[in-house]
């Protein structure tokens, strides 16, 4: 294992001044499949940067070959004054870490001296597990859940809900029960993976994201950060492999039953802000939302959902994997 040496071989960066050369080092890093995060992409840090993140990034050089990023962001008030930084996106950020080379190890106390007073400490969640491998750890577990759609070749993605309906029969009968209670009721759904109409959509999503918000006490929710609701607008418009922003919506007739917006990385979708129209809450629309998302999703390249941390029973209702 290659231990990283600091010397002439650490700059650091805004992540306008990285060179095209280290930009496709990032992107070709980021193929690994323990590193493969929208989060983590060049990406996503270049839009948080855009919708007003003061964000650096410490990109490691092993004999004058880009071989390792570490993106972060300036920390707001007087903690950023004193050299504090956090993850890129903050409360909004799924996944944190370095995007390294396999096989590197650093020490992150050197790691940081080195910067000579630049970046003095980082305030870090959202470390997966994986990281160790470059010598990055935490001082608290929290749990993370999955959905693989496909487990096997007996067990494809495109055969997902069948499959749940042999090991999980009562949730897929309630969840389909739901449905058809719907569609008599109210009318034939619209399910659309990628929103015809992503900007009034979009409006909607976080109006009603806000309102939950509020009906549940959350007054610091990240939505109500213009910064934030920017953040998803840009994100929207991002369409690259590493990361894409990906807003789908279900529909009765012109009502607004539930949307998802998450963020797509090759076969992975992080399931990121789902929202329901309450006024449907007793047909259960989120869970009818994910039956049409996992139903479409092996069409569309999707191999798992990422539902990063936190354990809830939503969450769990469809999940097949924990992680740390």
């Amino acid at each position: 294992m290659k231990t990283f040496i600091l010397s002439d071989n650490l700059f650091v960066r805004r992540i306008d001044e990285l060179t095209k050369e280290e930009v496709a080092a990032w992107d070709a890093l980021l193929l690994q499949n323990d590193l493969r995060r929208a989060f983590m992409s060049y990406c996503y840090i270049k839009a948080v940067a855009e919708t007003g993140g003061d964000v650096l990034v410490l990109a490691l050089y092993d004999k004058g070959v880009p071989c390792a990023f570490l993106p972060l962001q300036r920390a707001a008030g007087v903690r950023g004054l004193v050299g504090i930084f956090e993850p890129v996106g903050d409360v909004m950020t799924d996944y944190f870490g370095l995007i390294g080379a396999d096989g590197l190890t650093v020490d992150v106390a050197r790691l940081l001296a080195a910067t000579q007073g630049r970046i003095n400490a980082v305030l870090f969640s959202h470390l997966d597990e994986t990281q160790a491998r470059f010598g990055l750890a935490g001082d608290e577990t929290r749990p993370g859940l999955r959905t693989w759609l496909g487990t096997s070749l007996d067990q494809p993605a495109s055969e997902y809900w069948v499959n749940l309906r042999k090991s999980d029969k009562k949730l897929v009968y309630d969840t389909e029960r739901r449905e058809k209670k719907l569609i008599n009721e109210v009318g034939p759904l619209t399910f659309e993976w990628t929103s015809q109409n992503p900007a009034s959509d979009m409006a909607w999503l976080v109006a009603s994201k806000k309102a939950q918000y509020a009906r549940t006490g959350k007054a610091e929710a990240p939505l109500f950060d213009s910064r934030k609701v920017a953040l998803l607008n840009r994100l929207l418009q991002v369409q690259g492999e590493n990361c894409q922003g990906v807003l789908s919506t279900l529909r009765c007739g012109e009502e607004m039953i539930a949307v998802h917006f998450g963020l797509r990385c090759h076969d992975m979708l992080h399931v990121w802000f789902p929202v329901y129209n309450p006024k449907y809450a007793s047909y259960s629309p989120g869970r009818i939302l994910f039956k049409h998302l996992f139903l479409a999703a092996a069409a569309e390249g999707i191999q798992v959902f990422d539902r990063g941390e936190g354990d809830t029973q939503a969450k769990r209702d469809f999940a097949n994997e924990t992680h740390t």
